[in-house]
C-alpha cells in the first residue's frame, strides 16, 4: 500500500472480510471503445523484434534498444536504474530493466522508485486490458512494489495532471501479487486493496494480464481490478481499505470516461535492502483481451 505520504507504516493491516470477490467484478471485454484505442496505431513504439505485440492496440517490445518514444521519466528515487538493455528479454533482444533497486527501510515509507509514464491517445475509453511479461530476481519484496498503473480524470474534474487522476494499479505486496484502486496521489488513499494468495514468481518469465473496467456497465462505481497470472485469474482472499491514519471507509470507486495515462517500471512505497531487479517486456494495452501468446 502507498505509505509514501504517511507516517511510515507498513501498509494496511485491517481486513474487510465482507467484500465480494474481485473475480466477479468487471466485464469480459469492451468492444465499444475498440475504435478509439485502435486509431492510435497498432504496436506503437514496437521495434518488430518479437511477436509479443501482435494484435494489441498499443504495445511496446523495447526493440529500439532505448526508452520508447512518448515515455518520459516519472519517478527516480534511491539506488538503481531504469533502462532498456539486452541483459534479459522475453522476446527479441531488449526489455525494460529496473536494475538493482534498493534503498530505505522495509516497513517504512520511502523506497526506490524507477518509472516512466506515457500519455494515452484521446478517447482511449474507460476500459483497459493489459498484458506484460515480468521477470524478478533475487527477492520477493515484503514492501509494496508497483509494476503498472493506469489513470483517468475524476468525474468532477477534467484535469489530466497526474496528481488529479484516479488510478488502478498492479503490484506485489508481502511477497504476493496485489491490485489496488486509488484516488488521486498524493496521498493516493484511502485505497481499495486486493491481495492474492499467490507468491510473486522469481527467476522466470511470467505473463501478467489485467482488466481495469472503469465503466462497469450500469453499476454505480468502477469495477474491482482483475489480474491473471499465466492465464489463470488470481483470487483475492485479503481485501481491505488502507488509509493513513487508519479507519477511513472504503473509497467510492469513481467511474471513468477515458484512461489518459499509464506508468510502468518499479515503484517501491517502502524500503528495500536487498538489491532486486525486474525486467518488463512486450507491454501491451487495449480495449479487448490481448492474451499471452
Amino acid at each position: 500500500m502507498n505509505t509514501s505520504a504517511g507516517s511510515g507504516g507498513s501498509g494496511g493491516a485491517s481486513g474487510a472480510a465482507g467484500q465480494p470477490a474481485a473475480g466477479s467484478a468487471g466485464s469480459s471485454g469492451a468492444a465499444g471503445s475498440a475504435g478509439a484505442a485502435g486509431s492510435a496505431g497498432a504496436s506503437a513504439g514496437a521495434g518488430g523484434g518479437s511477436q509479443g505485440c501482435a494484435g494489441a492496440a498499443l504495445c511496446w517490445d523495447f526493440e529500439e534498444g532505448t526508452i520508447p518514444a512518448g515515455f518520459v521519466t516519472s519517478r527516480d528515487e534511491f539506488s538503481g536504474q531504469l533502462l532498456v538493455d539486452s541483459t534479459r528479454a522475453h522476446g527479441g533482444t531488449y526489455s525494460l530493466h529496473a536494475m538493482d533497486l534498493s534503498g530505505g527501510t522495509p516497513g517504512t515509507a520511502g523506497g526506490p522508485k524507477k518509472s516512466i509514464k506515457y500519455d494515452l491517445p484521446p478517447n482511449f475509453g474507460p476500459t483497459m486490458w493489459g498484458r506484460a511479461f515480468v521477470y524478478t530476481t533475487p527477492e520477493r519484496p515484503v514492501s509494496h512494489a508497483g509494476l503498472f498503473n493506469a489513470r483517468y480524470p475524476r468525474p468532477d474534474n477534467a484535469s489530466t495532471a497526474m496528481e488529479d487522476l484516479d488510478w488502478y494499479e498492479v503490484a506485489s505486496y508481502q511477497e504476493k501479487y496485489m491490485a489496488i484502486w486509488h484516488p488521486p496521489e498524493p496521498p493516493g488513499f484511502p485505497e481499495w486493496v486486493l491481495v492474492s494468495d499467490t507468491l510473486l514468481v522469481l527467476d522466470a518469465w511470467t505473463c501478467l494480464e489485467w482488466l481495469f473496467d472503469g465503466a462497469n456497465g450500469q453499476n454505480p462505481e468502477a469495477a474491482d481490478p482483475r489480474v491473471w497470472l499465466d492465464g489463470s485469474e488470481l483470487a483475492w482472499p485479503e481485501q481491505f481499505t488502507f488509509s493513513d491514519p487508519a479507519g477511513a471507509p472504503k473509497p467510492v470507486m469513481e467511474k471513468a470516461t477515458n484512461f489518459t495515462m499509464i506508468e510502468t517500471g518499479v515503484v517501491m512505497y517502502q524500503g528495500l535492502t536487498t538489491p532486486t531487479s525486474w525486467w518488463i517486456d512486450d507491454l501491451a494495452i487495449g480495449p479487448e483481451r490481448i492474451g499471452c501468446n
